[in-house]
């Protein structure tokens, strides 16, 4: 699994379609998906460990792409700090099982792992 994370607006999503072939399963901003598994009340960091178990198996290989969303000021609401907080956790997470991580910023990616 490759895990591709930036900021907002700096290129992931043309960076993985041109750096991965057509063949890779590709998961685009999965920091949404956090989210709206939080407004459900589900545990996102449950929900990643499933979703990589259920990729297991898949040809051509996955691509999950997500933004930093940690940096700046501390929102003043409670859902907003804890979709803070577990964004950062699970993208720890996603980033400790990938095979590669790389970090985008003006659409340049720098492999960190």
């Amino acid at each position: 699994m490759v895990f591709i994370v930036g900021g907002a607006h700096q290129g992931k999503t043309d960076y993985a379609r041109e750096h991965f072939n057509e063949g890779c399963k590709l998961v685009n901003h999965y920091h949404l998906r956090v989210r709206e598994q939080l407004r459900a009340g589900l545990d996102p960091l449950r929900e990643a460990k499933k979703l990589l178990r259920s990729m297991e198996e898949l040809k051509g290989g996955l691509v999950i792409i997500s933004d930093e969303i940690g940096y700046g000021l501390v929102p003043v609401d409670v859902f907003e700090r804890e979709y803070r907080e577990k964004s950062g956790r699970v993208n720890c997470y996603l980033a400790e099982k990938a095979d590669q991580v790389i970090r985008v910023v003006c659409g340049i990616g720098s492999r960190i792992k």
